[in-house]
């Protein structure tokens, strides 16, 4: 039985985003998001991706982390490698460059964001994107609203929720015994599994089953929980995968 995780408010984030710039995101094209402000430690963070206007949180990434960029001159020269200096303007087009790939965004649209106020902003970094398979509702946090940029989330893990066929494509355990040459039987369909805690064998070769799966982070989901993701319920077909070691 899989354990319910609280996670720590200093290292989980839900973070709000467009739906254009999370598809940018999933893409590998925008490896830098922009904000006004950044959280105060150096993390990494793991970010919760509210995309807004949906009610659904979609996925995450994971932020290690954090440019400052600042939105007005600096004072002093910087050496960006040994034996070559650069002047603060070449420097400053060096980052602008960057910062313009990396958040698709152009200077003018940085400049509009930043203001008038003289405060730099903040690159956060994005790798380790994950989509969840089914989004999650907000209220499975204990949130009616989303945050208006980002906020700190301290509550409890909530799993994504998956068909066993979608879990049995990344278990790393599945196989067809049907299919393989050194099997000399083929139970469940060739619905197998290769996991050594698996206690469900036909002729010593282990069978997936939604009940019976031996990971310690999946948990078989019921009616009630299909329906706290908007699913319809089926008998012996999705599970609850927490976060943990497959």
């Amino acid at each position: 039985m899989a354990e319910k995780q609280r996670l720590s408010e200093s290292d989980t984030i839900i973070l709000s985003l467009h739906d254009r710039w999370w598809k940018k995101v999933l893409a590998g094209e925008k490896p830098l998001e922009i904000r006004k402000t950044r959280p105060a430690g150096k993390g990494p963070y793991r970010v919760l991706v509210y995309v807004t206007g949906t009610g659904e949180i979609k996925g995450e990434f994971a932020c290690k982390d954090f440019l400052k960029i600042p939105t007005i001159p600096e004072t002093q020269d910087r050496e960006v490698q040994k034996g070559n200096r650069l002047t603060r303007q070449q420097l400053k087009e060096m980052q602008d460059r960057e910062v313009q790939k990396g958040s698709c965004l152009t200077r003018q649209q940085l400049k509009e964001y930043a203001g008038e106020s003289g405060k730099p902003l903040w690159g956060w970094s994005v790798s380790q994107v994950k989509e969840y398979y089914t989004p999650h509702p907000l209220s499975l946090y204990g949130l009616k609203r989303p945050p208006q940029s980002w906020q700190y989330y301290r509550g409890e893990d909530v799993p994504d929720i998956m068909t066993i066929n979608q879990l049995a494509n990344i278990c790393g355990h599945f196989f067809n015994a049907e299919l393989d040459p050194d099997s000399e039987f083929s139970p469940n369909n060739g619905y197998n599994c290769r996991n050594s805690k698996n206690e469900t064998k036909e002729n010593g070769i282990g069978c997936c089953y939604q009940w019976s799966c031996p990971l310690e982070n999946v948990i078989p989901a019921d009616e009630e929980d299909c329906k706290k993701y908007g699913l319809d319920y089926e008998d012996s077909e999705f599970v609850l995968v927490y976060r943990g070691k497959q």
